[in-house]
C-alpha cells in the first residue's frame, strides 16, 4: 500500500495546533520556507539567555541584563506582558536608542532592524495584531499589550503571540543580533565603514530604496537622489529593470559614498562648488562665480552652471559601475563605502578648477528637446518665438518648463490662440487653451489644466504626444493624479535624457 502523504497545508495546520498564534496563510509560508522547524519555544529561550549570560564576547553591562531575564524566567507566570515590554526595551538598546527608552510602550522591532533576519520576531507580530484588532499595516508600530491581567477570548491569542514574541527576540539576540551585544548596553554601534543595500519596494521589486547600513546590519539613512547643495531633498524609489535605470542607482550610491553636493565634497561640481549655480559678475557672462543660496533673491544675476547644468554634481563613471556591480541588482546586494571609493578614485575625471567656469542650459532642457522633436514629428506646430518655450528653475531646486503650441488653422471669433502645455518636478505636465497673448508663456496661469499622463511626473515624449491627442486636446475629465509611486525623483530620471 502507498504510504499517504501529508501536504503542506497539513503540515500547516498542525504548526497552528501548537502555536495557536499563526494564521493559515503564516503557517504555511514557514513550512513552505523550511523553517517551520525553527518556532521558538521556551525551553530553547532559556538556554539562549544562559548562553548569553555565560558568554565572553558579550559585554558586561549585556550579560547582567541576561542575567536579569534568567531570574525571571525561573518562574512559572513567564513570560509575562512586562517580560515582553523589557526584551523589547533591550531591543532598542541594541539599535543604540540609549540604555533606558521608558517611551517604550509598544512591541515591535526598531526601525534599523527592519532588514535584518528576524522572521519569527515578525510573525510573532502579526499575530499580535490580529489578537489585539490592529490592522495588518498599523502593526510595523507595534502592539500595545492589554490593560489588566489576561482573560479568556482574544487575550488568550495575544498573550500565546506574545510569549512567541520573547522567545524570538531573545533567540535573535543569541544569534542574527549577537554582534550588537559586543557594545555596552545602548550604545550606538559604530558606523565607520558604512554599507550600502538595496532592499525591493513591498509589492514592487522592480523598484528598490538604496539605505545606508552599518557593518552589523543596521539601517542608517535612506540615499536620496543628489540635489544641489542647498535644495530640499526628496526621497526616492529607483527602477532597475533597464541598464540605464541602474546607472541613476549607481550615480546615487557614488554621489552619497563620494559626499554629496556638498562645498569640497569630492562628488560636488568644482565649478559651482555644489550649488548648482553661478553669479555672473558681469553682463556679458564672461566671470562666474559659485552662488550659494541664501534664502533670498541675490543682487547678482544667478545663472546654472556648465559643468553639472545644475545638478551640483561632477561627472562620475555611473555607467561603468552599473556595468561592473549593478547588473543585476540582486535584493541582497550589499557594497561597502570603502570600496565604492577606492573603486571610484582612480576611474574619476581629471580636477577642472583651473578652467573658468560657465553657465549653459539647465538639466531638464534635453527632456524637454525630447519633448519638442515628439511633438514635432506628430505634426503639432511649436511656437519657438522669444519665451514661449522654455524651462524653469530656480534656487531651490525646482523644474519647471513650458512649451506653446500654435494653432493650424485660422483663428476665429473666441477662439482660444493654441495650447499651452506646462510641466512641473511635482505634478507632472498638463495642458491649457492660451487665450492671452500679450503675457509670456511663463505668466499665463494654465486654469483649467487638464492633466497628461495623470499619476506620471515624467513621461516619456511619445507617452506625452499620444496622451496629448492630434488636437492638442486632452480628455476633458482628465484631472492631475498623484504619482502612481509617490516616491518617484523626478530629478533621476530627466538626468538620464542628458547624453
Amino acid at each position: 500500500m502507498t504510504k499517504k502523504r501529508t501536504t503542506d497545508k497539513q503540515r500547516a495546520r498542525e504548526l497552528q495546533a501548537h502555536n495557536p498564534g499563526l494564521s493559515l496563510g503564516e503557517a504555511l509560508a514557514l513550512v513552505r520556507s523550511g523553517r517551520a522547524a525553527t518556532i521558538p519555544t521556551g525551553a530553547q529561550a532559556r538556554q539562549a539567555l544562559r548562553d548569553l549570560a555565560a558568554d565572553a564576547a558579550v559585554h558586561p553591562s549585556w550579560r547582567a541584563r541576561f542575567r536579569d531575564h534568567l531570574v525571571n524566567a525561573a518562574e512559572s507566570a513567564w513570560p509575562t506582558a512586562e517580560d515582553c515590554v523589557g526584551v523589547c526595551t533591550d531591543l532598542h538598546a541594541a539599535a543604540g536608542h540609549g540604555p533606558q527608552p521608558e517611551w517604550v510602550e509598544y512591541l515591535r522591532v526598531p526601525f534599523p532592524m527592519m532588514d535584518m533576519p528576524l522572521p519569527q520576531v515578525f510573525q510573532s507580530i502579526g499575530a499580535m495584531a490580529r489578537a489585539a484588532g490592529v490592522k495588518r499595516y498599523q502593526c510595523w508600530f507595534g502592539v500595545q499589550p492589554p490593560e489588566g491581567p489576561p482573560g479568556e477570548g482574544a487575550a488568550g491569542p495575544w498573550q500565546e503571540a506574545a510569549q512567541q514574541y520573547l522567545f524570538a527576540v531573545v533567540l535573535a539576540f543569541a544569534g542574527p543580533l549577537r554582534a550588537l551585544m559586543r557594545h555596552s548596553y545602548g550604545e550606538a554601534p559604530s558606523a565607520t565603514d558604512i554599507l550600502y543595500g538595496a532592499p525591493p519596494l513591498p509589492g514592487r521589486r522592480s523598484h528598490r530604496r538604496l539605505w545606508s547600513y552599518t557593518p552589523s546590519g543596521l539601517r542608517i539613512d535612506l540615499l536620496t537622489y543628489p540635489r544641489p547643495w542647498g535644495a530640499e531633498a526628496a526621497c526616492g524609489s529607483f527602477a532597475v529593470t533597464s541598464a540605464g535605470d541602474r546607472v541613476l542607482v549607481a550615480r546615487a550610491l557614488l554621489a552619497h559614498a563620494l559626499g554629496g553636493t556638498a562645498p569640497g565634497a569630492l562628488a560636488a561640481c568644482s565649478g559651482c562648488q555644489g550649488t548648482g549655480w553661478l553669479e555672473a559678475l558681469d553682463d556679458i557672462h564672461a566671470v562666474h562665480q559659485p552662488h550659494y543660496y541664501r534664502g533670498e533673491s541675490s543682487g547678482l544675476l544667478a545663472c546654472l552652471c556648465g559643468r553639472c547644468r545644475g545638478s551640483g554634481l561632477r561627472e562620475l563613471p555611473a555607467a561603468e559601475f552599473a556595468a561592473e556591480f549593478c547588473a543585476p541588482l540582486a535584493p541582497s546586494w550589499r557594497m561597502r563605502r570603502s570600496a565604492i571609493i577606492q573603486w571610484t578614485m582612480s576611474r574619476l575625471a581629471p580636477d577642472d578648477r583651473a578652467e573658468p567656469a560657465g553657465c549653459a542650459p539647465g538639466l531638464q532642457t534635453a527632456y524637454l528637446d525630447a519633448v519638442v522633436d515628439e511633438l514635432l514629428q506628430a505634426g503639432h506646430h511649436v511656437d519657438e518665438s522669444d519665451d514661449f518655450y522654455g524651462i524653469d528653475f530656480d534656487t531651490a531646486g525646482h523644474l519647471g518648463a513650458w512649451i506653446v503650441l500654435a494653432r493650424r488653422a485660422p483663428l476665429g471669433a473666441g477662439e482660444p490662440r493654441g495650447r499651452l502645455l506646462t510641466w512641473s518636478s511635482d505634478r507632472g505636465w498638463c495642458v491649457t487653451a492660451r487665450t492671452v497673448s500679450t503675457l509670456p508663456a511663463s505668466s499665463v496661469l494654465a486654469v483649467p489644466p487638464r492633466a497628461l499622463c495623470p499619476g506620471i511626473l515624467v513621461p516619456t515624449p511619445a507617452e506625452l504626444v499620444r496622451a496629448l491627442g492630434q488636437d492638442g486636446l486632452a480628455p476633458a475629465d482628465t484631472r492631475w493624479a498623484a504619482p502612481a509611486d509617490l516616491m518617484v525623483d523626478s530629478y533621476a530620471q530627466v538626468l538620464a535624457y542628458i547624453p
